[in-house]
């Protein structure tokens, strides 16, 4: 199962020039072996651009592309009101969802929405306006048998065209956070919040072989208490034990739960640039995202090499 690019997370991608360089000062310290395994396990391997060919059949294409790590952003502002057609799927089953209320709004601001809530149709369809002068923008949807579900971090192809469409976004619903932690052996705690994403190079290609954790302080790693960090088979789409994968597969997936909520969070991912960096066990920061942790609901994004600008 691919994550579309708008089922996407929280907020701005912080600029760090120091970790955009792979400074070794701030690389996360390997996993003692009489620690519990979190997810953050040094990878095997430099990180690679992948592609699905089929559902659920990824090709490896070659070293991952972070031309753009570092460089300017390339963000336009939308020029005028732009109206997006979507459909609400659920995450799993990609079965239509209708009845769900869906608000836009930007950055990361859930609290002043662009407009008035509207809810999909029984086809599952909703429109929605971003007004002018946005760059990135985020959706809310909430639905009686579904987690609250937050896709930020979201870009149009145009920044004119009205209307355009999004294929779908994705919410989770209650039965599929329950199935997703079981299937890694895990019962959710009430309470706690998840969040997830997808990781792509310069060319929009699902990225393999990093690890993500989520942190108290950006830059360097501070796990916060909790973190557990699983990656997605990509034969099946599904997330799955730390003993099946270490680290990212080649559908860029990944997930942590069982965090306290908080106001403050950093996901980040690190991984190896090239070969030459897994030798000299040169890890660098490729994607850093400041979001919040909140109870009951899923924050998943789209995570982008590190810009400036943002």
């Amino acid at each position: 199962m691919r994550l579309s690019s708008t089922f996407t997370l929280a907020s701005q991608l912080l600029v760090l020039s120091v970790a955009a360089c792979g400074g070794s000062a701030d690389m996360p310290q390997p996993v003692d072996a009489a620690v519990k395994d979190i997810g953050f396990t040094r990878p095997t391997a430099s990180l690679k651009a992948n592609q699905e060919m089929s559902e659920n059949n990824w090709v490896e294409l070659g070293a991952a592309d972070l031309s753009c790590l570092g460089t300017p952003s390339a963000d336009v502002a939308t020029a005028n009101a732009i109206v997006v057609n979507t459909k609400v799927e659920d995450f799993q089953s990609g079965s239509p969802v209708d009845n769900a209320t869906v608000i836009a709004f930007a950055n990361q601001d859930s609290g002043s929405p662009f407009g008035a809530a509207v809810v999909s149709d029984q086809n599952a369809d909703v429109s929605l306006m971003i007004p002018a002068g946005i760059k990135r923008f985020g959706y809310k949807m909430t639905h009686p048998n579904a987690l609250d579900t937050l896709l930020l971090n979201q870009t149009l192809p145009s920044a004119t065209m009205t209307p355009q469409t999004v294929s779908k976004i994705q919410s989770v619903s209650t039965a599929t956070g329950a199935t997703l932690a079981g299937l890694i052996g895990v019962s959710r705690t009430p309470g706690t919040g998840v969040l997830a994403g997808a990781v792509r190079d310069c060319q929009n290609r699902e990225i393999s072989n990093f690890i993500a954790t989520v942190s108290s302080t950006p830059d360097v790693v501070t796990h916060i208490e909790g973190v557990d960090t699983y990656y997605f088979s990509a034969s099946v789409g599904l997330p799955v034990r730390h003993s099946q994968q270490r680290f990212a597969s080649k559908d860029g997936l990944f997930m942590a739960i069982e965090m306290s909520p908080t106001t403050t969070a950093y996901v980040q991912v690190w991984g190896y640039k090239t070969d030459a960096d897994v030798t000299a066990d040169n890890l660098t920061l490729i994607a850093q995202l400041k979001t919040q942790v909140i109870a009951e609901t899923v924050i998943t994004g789209s995570y982008d090499p590190l810009r400036t600008g943002l």
